[in-house]
């Protein structure tokens, strides 16, 4: 089967790409531009700017499933009109879905948003990107699994490590479940399925109601050494941890997440070991 992959260029795209080929996937990338520094250069890459319907069909044609990644993900970072957001999140999304129509492909994945909802300009076009799956599932009797990505944008090392406790997920973790997901379409295991992509720190209950108290020692347990390197990195603890359940799409999907705060630490811990300037590294984009 060939896949392709809007957006195929961005951090989530990239991963996503290398995994598939890892899978032996035969593979088409599109995006407005190739990666700067292009890892997969032996892999069909296609110009696409899903603003532009011809764009859409050109990338689509011959392909048997899609990943749809392409959209402006950063909200208003860095500056961008609301007009843009709109138009490439939502004018993007319904020429990929149109071309997808006209080419009768039945398996489609689409990038959604933890920020789904009506507070901004963002939320709202994805809350229109699941319509128009929800859409596209029903009047052309295709399986679509609409993903809301929490927050994998590249951040310096530790603040993304920190992040895990609150809305961030590494970038494997958001490869495999779309890879999970494009499986599960092409195996039509689900009609229409909206799942949270986030991690799963396993912590009981009351850990995760009061971390700052409890976390530091509950993570000693599982990474001896994690109360010290909380202390020397000064990473910012939250009240609570966000963590929600997964399990529906472990059931549909058969993906879980694997990369926690735990994981984490055990990764810092070894660079710390290292010596290692952790400081200047930057997550997801240079760590394995």
């Amino acid at each position: 089967m060939k896949i392709l992959v809007t957006g195929a260029a961005g951090n989530a795209g990239q991963a996503v790409c290398a995994l598939l080929r890892q899978e032996g996937y035969d593979i088409r990338r599109a995006d407005v531009a190739p990666p700067s520094r292009d890892e997969l250069a032996g892999v069909e890459f296609v110009r696409c700017d899903t603003r532009t319907p011809t764009d859409a069909l050109r990338a689509v044609e011959g392909c048997d499933a899609v990943i749809h990644l392409a959209a402006w993900h950063c909200a208003h970072n860095p500056p961008v009109s609301d007009a843009t957001i709109f138009a490439v999140n939502v004018d993007g999304t319904f020429n990929v879905f149109e071309a997808c129509r006209a080419f009768g492909v039945k398996a489609v994945v689409f990038a959604s948003s933890m920020a789904y909802g009506w507070g901004g300009i963002y939320g709202v076009t994805k809350v229109i990107g699941e319509d128009l799956s929800r859409s596209y599932h029903e009047s052309a009797d295709a399986s679509v699994a609409m993903l809301r990505y929490h927050d994998f944008v590249p951040k310096p090392y530790l603040d993304f490590g920190a992040m895990l406790l609150r809305n961030g997920v590494d970038r494997r973790d958001v490869a495999a479940s779309t890879v999970a997901a494009l499986r599960a379409v092409i195996d039509k295991k689900i009609g229409l399925f909206q799942t949270v992509i986030h991690t799963n720190h396993h912590m009981p209950a009351d850990v995760v109601q009061n971390f700052p108290s409890l976390g530091p020692d509950w993570c000693e347990t599982r990474v001896p050494g994690s109360k010290a390197l909380i202390e020397k990195y000064a990473l910012t603890l939250p009240a609570s941890v966000e963590q929600h359940d997964m399990s529906e799409a472990k059931r549909l999907m058969g993906w879980e997440p694997e990369f926690g705060f735990v994981e984490f630490l055990t990764d810092l811990k070894a660079r710390d070991a290292r010596g290692e300037d952790v400081k200047a590294l930057w997550a997801p984009g240079q760590i394995p």
